[in-house]
């Protein structure tokens, strides 16, 4: 469980970098951010997903233009 959580709590990307990037730009705790980023996947896949990688493309975007 130490292990799960020492994962969940480090920067690096565990899929796109969504959730460590909106929890750096906002101020969020980056564990609570997957947290219920997960719980929204859990609830509602179909819905979340997309929109996961929806915001993962703008982010990519945003950041390559700079």
């Amino acid at each position: 469980m130490s292990r799960l959580m020492s994962r969940l709590q480090d920067e690096a990307r565990i899929v796109c970098g969504v959730s460590a990037n909106l929890a750096k730009q906002y101020g969020w705790s980056l564990l609570w951010t997957r947290v219920v980023t997960m719980g929204l996947v859990i609830t509602n896949p179909g819905i979340s997903l997309a929109a996961y990688f929806i915001v993962a493309v703008v982010m990519s975007q945003k950041t390559s233009r700079f």
